[in-house]
């Protein structure tokens, strides 16, 4: 793990179709994710699901990719 922090566009770019575990989230007053920290990158959703077990404190998960075809939406 590194500790540099990134925008969420950063992110996306350096991470793209992974999964994110992200630290130390700035948070806009909206709650939308502004930066962070990736603890943890994988194209498996379960590896971040492992990763974000143990951790104590706040942090977020986000997908880098587009819509995926194994989930269902509600728009």
């Amino acid at each position: 793990m590194t500790n540099e922090r990134l925008t969420l566009a950063e992110m996306e770019t350096k991470y793209p179709d992974e999964w994110l575990f992200i630290i130390d989230c700035e948070i806009s007053e909206n709650t939308e994710l502004l930066s962070g920290v990736v603890a943890v990158h994988s194209k498996s959703e379960d590896d971040i699901h492992v990763a974000s077990m143990g951790y104590k404190g706040g942090a977020a998960i986000h997908y880098t990719g587009g819509l995926r075809d194994d989930v269902g939406y509600l728009f």
